[in-house]
């Protein structure tokens, strides 16, 4: 039947034969799928216009919103308040002056200065500009006061300021006192109060087992009477890391911690350090 042909004769009014059309049988006995298939070409056809309509449609929305959206910064950028701006940065220029005056008083050197201010009209350098600025001297604080000793080795009661003191054996004669002793519980933790190098561990003399760690321009501190030593030399050491354990080994009375700071080989009075005041 699908090879076959089949003769459908068209008959107009008056039964009057009007013409006769040879049409596969194969089509005649499937119309209905091919009208289907049709039918579904149609229907895709449909689908992917009305797409391509909503897709642009979409397009259109998502122009005018970026449009709104920059208007609405063009709006908001002319509503700063640009002497607020410098005020705010003038806070801070001023506080950390401070922090900077404090690092001096230390000894230390700041490799990135301060703006000094300029002409009122000059405006701003740019944001990134500004913002580098700012990032690498924070940076540079934070370097500093991570390597340079600050805070107490152990929060306990000071029972021996650094200078000259009596005698704390027999009461007799005066001795010079070149740290600071720190009452402690025996075997409590005694703390690095910056980033830094063990330059010396072992017994030295009248401070017992000490250690010493070496730190940024000329400093150094000594940990003495120790009961115990939990480092060795030429390790790095973080900021706050346990070094060492509370004793009373050496010239000591009780257990205690022997606290010093040494700049440039010179002993210095580690009070000024233990605060940021």
């Amino acid at each position: 039947m699908k090879k076959k042909k089949v003769t459908i004769l068209i008959v107009g009014s008056g039964n009057k034969t009007v013409s006769k059309k040879r049409i596969s049988g194969y089509l005649l006995i499937h119309w209905k799928k091919f009208v289907a298939l049709a039918a579904m070409v149609i229907i895709f056809l449909s689908v992917c216009i009305g797409y391509l309509i909503s897709d642009r449609s979409r397009q259109i929305d998502i122009q005018v919103s970026l449009k709104n959206k920059i208007h609405h910064l063009h709006a908001s950028f002319a509503e700063i308040d640009t002497a607020a701006i410098k005020d705010k940065f003038n806070h801070i220029d001023d506080e950390l002056r401070g922090i900077n005056d404090y690092l001096k008083a230390r000894g230390i050197k700041q490799s990135i200065s301060l703006p000094q201010g300029g002409d009122e009209d000059s405006g701003f350098t740019s944001a990134e500009e500004t913002g580098d600025f700012y990032e690498k001297y924070i940076q540079k604080i934070s370097y500093n006061f991570s390597h340079i000793p600050l805070g107490y080795p152990f929060y306990g009661a000071i029972t021996s300021t650094f200078g000259h003191r009596e005698n704390p054996f027999n009461g007799e004669g005066i001795e010079t006192h070149k740290g600071l002793d720190i009452r402690a519980p025996m075997g409590s933790p005694v703390k690095a109060m910056a980033k830094g190098t063990v330059s010396f561990t072992g017994r030295r003399g009248g401070y017992g087992n000490c250690i010493i760690l070496r730190h940024i321009d000329g400093y150094e501190t000594l940990y003495g009477h120790l009961s115990k030593i939990l480092v060795r030399p030429g390790q790095s050491i973080d900021i706050g890391q346990e070094i060492g354990k509370v004793g009373s080994t050496g010239r000591s009375t009780g257990p205690h911690l022997h606290y010093e700071i040494m700049r440039n080989g010179q002993k210095i009075n580690p009070q000024p350090f233990l605060t940021l005041n």
